[in-house]
C-alpha cells in the first residue's frame, strides 16, 4: 500500500502513486508512505527519488540497527518503533525506515505503523507538512518516541511495588518476574541507545549543513531530548531492577546462612557426644569404665555438661 499526501504551498491532497511529480513545483512538499508493498512498486519510487541502493537494502532487511546516512540531497533514517499491545515490559518493535530530501519524505514499514497512521489521519498534516519534511519526519519520530516513554513510564509503579514488598515477597517467582523485566530493560536500554545516538547525529548534521532552518533543528531537538531521556530511564530503570535482583539474591542467600549456622551447631554440639558414645559402644573385653556401678551416670551427666558449655559459648558468641 502506498499512500501519498501533497501539499503545494495552498492545497492540501491525499492519494495514491498518481500524485507523485517529478520534479517537484516550488513550494511542493511530498511525503510518502511505503507499507507491505511489493519490491517492484517501491523500488521504481526510490530510483525516482534517487536513493542510495544500499540504504534501500537497509530499509528492507528485517531486523537492522537503527542508523543514519547523509548524502547530498537527502538523508536516511532507520528507526525501530514499538507496535502492538504490550504486556508489562514485553514489547514488539517495527523497523520503520525514512528518507528525507529537501521537499520530500518517504517513509517504508512492513507493518502497519501507529506513529505514521495517526499522522495520516491528523487535521494538522497540512500545515505540519508546510513547515517542511524534516520537520515532518521529526513529528512522527517525536510520537514513536511518546509511546516509549508510555511504556516505561507505565512500569515505573510495578518496579516501586517490587521495591516496597521485596523484604515480604521472597521466592522463585519474585525473582524470575525480576530478571525477566531486567531482560526487557537491557534491549530497551540497547534500542534507546542507538535512537540517542542517530538523533544526536542528525541535530549536529542540520546544526553543521542547514543551520538557516530553525524550525527543523528545534524539531529535531525536541525528539533528541525525548531519546536522550529514554535512554536515561531505561538505564536508570535496568540498574534499580539489578539492584533489586542482587538484593533479592542477598536476602535469600542471608536465610540460607541463618539456616546453616543452626545446623552447624547442632552438628558441632552433637559431634563430642557422638564420639563418647561411638568410643564407650567399641566391643573390648576390657573397658575401664564399664564395670563401674555408676559408669552410665558419669558419661551422661559428661556428655550433657559438654552439651550445655557448648550452647552457652555459641550463644555467648551470638552465634544461637
Amino acid at each position: 500500500m502506498i499512500n501519498v499526501c501533497l501539499y503545494d504551498g495552498a492545497n492540501y491532497k491525499r492519494g495514491g502513486p498518481e500524485l507523485i511529480q517529478q520534479p517537484l513545483a516550488d513550494n511542493c512538499m511530498l511525503w510518502i508512505d511505503i507499507e507491505q508493498e511489493s519490491a517492484e512498486s517501491e523500488q521504481h519510487i526510490f530510483e525516482q527519488f534517487d536513493c542510495h541502493p544500499l540504504c534501500i537494502q537497509d530499509a528492507r532487511r528485517p531486523r537492522h540497527p537503527p542508523k543514519i546516512e547523509h548524502f547530498s540531497e537527502q538523508s536516511f533514517v532507520l528507526l525501530r518503533e514499538l507496535v502492538a499491545e504490550h504486556e508489562g515490559l514485553a514489547f514488539q518493535t517495527l523497523q520503520v525506515a525514512g528518507f528525507v530530501g529537501s521537499n520530500f519524505l518517504i517513509t517504508r514499514h512492513d507493518k502497519p505503523s501507529p506513529a505514521i497512521s495517526s499522522w495520516l489521519e491528523n487535521s494538522k498534516l497540512a500545515a505540519l507538512m508546510a513547515r517542511g519534511p524534516m520537520v515532518l519526519f521529526a513529528s512522527v519520530t517525536n510520537s514513536m518516541a511518546l509511546a516509549y516513554i508510555d511504556l516505561l513510564l507505565d512500569f515505573e509503579p510495578a518496579l516501586s511495588e517490587y521495591e516496597d514488598t521485596l523484604l515480604a515477597t521472597q521466592g522463585d517467582t519474585v525473582l524470575r518476574e525480576l530478571i525477566s523485566c531486567k531482560t526487557w530493560l537491557r534491549k530497551l536500554k540497547r534500542l534507546h541507545s542507538y535512537h540517542d545516538r542517530v538523533y544526536l547525529a542528525l541535530l549536529t548534521h542540520l546544526k553543521q549543513e542547514h543551520s538557516d532552518e530553525v524550525d527543523a533543528i528545534h524539531s529535531a531537538t525536541d525528539v533528541y531530548e525525548k531519546f536522550e531521556r529514554l535512554n536515561s530511564l531505561s538505564a536508570l530503570y535496568y540498574d534499580l531492577a539489578g539492584d533489586l535482583i542482587d538484593g533479592h539474591i542477598s536476602l535469600t542467600s542471608h536465610q540460607l546462612n541463618e539456616t546453616m549456622r543452626i545446623l552447624t551447631v547442632v552438628t558441632a554440639i552433637f559431634v563430642p557426644l557422638g564420639f563418647l558414645a561411638g568410643l564407650y559402644g567399641m566391643n573390648f573385653d576390657y573397658i575401664p569404665e564399664l564395670h563401674h556401678p555408676n559408669g552410665y551416670f558419669f558419661l551422661v551427666g559428661f556428655m550433657a555438661f559438654i552439651a550445655v558449655a557448648l550452647v552457652a559459648l555459641f550463644k555467648r558468641n551470638k552465634w544461637l
